[in-house]
């Protein structure tokens, strides 16, 4: 696994293909008729009218295009690099997943307790968390590559 994880073109395949998907996923249901009980929330959060209101103007898009943009950025970090990494960056990758991995898994559990409490605006409350952790995976990326391009 280390050796798989000592490659910068393994980190940037990774991320480019998932944040292709989610980036596809944001654009493929913007404007679709089939979604439009996506951008309608009826309930009495004025947080949760906001998020619809923002979904139903398309504003999601430009957050997946920050998302493309910063992929971009990173990748082209990644493959300027002429060396593999070694234990230490490796090391510092780690850390970074692993707080990736503890947000992700904190907006899990707020997610469910969400929906629990209120039932209704499933979709729009899980394109809230998708959101949240695809940024997240993204930003802990960007900082390990910036902290191995330092150290």
């Amino acid at each position: 696994m280390k050796r798989i994880l000592k490659s910068p073109a393994v980190n940037a395949v990774g991320l480019s293909v998932l944040t292709a998907f989610y980036t596809l996923v944001f654009m493929l249901h913007t404007g679709a008729t089939d979604f439009e009980w996506l951008q309608y929330y009826e309930g009495e959060s004025s947080f949760w009218k906001t998020w619809s209101s923002f979904v139903y103007y398309e504003n999601h898009i430009l957050i997946a295009k920050i998302w493309v943009v910063l992929t971009v950025v990173i990748v082209v970090l990644l493959l300027t690099r002429r060396r593999p990494y070694d234990e230490y960056h490796i090391t510092i990758l780690t850390y970074c997943l692993a707080v990736a991995a503890v947000l992700t898994l904190a907006a899990i559990a707020i997610f469910y307790l969400i929906i629990l409490r209120e039932p209704i605006y499933v979709a729009g409350k899980f394109t809230l968390f998708i959101t949240i952790h695809w940024t997240t995976v993204v930003l802990a990326d960007l900082v390990y590559v910036l902290l191995c391009r330092w150290r």
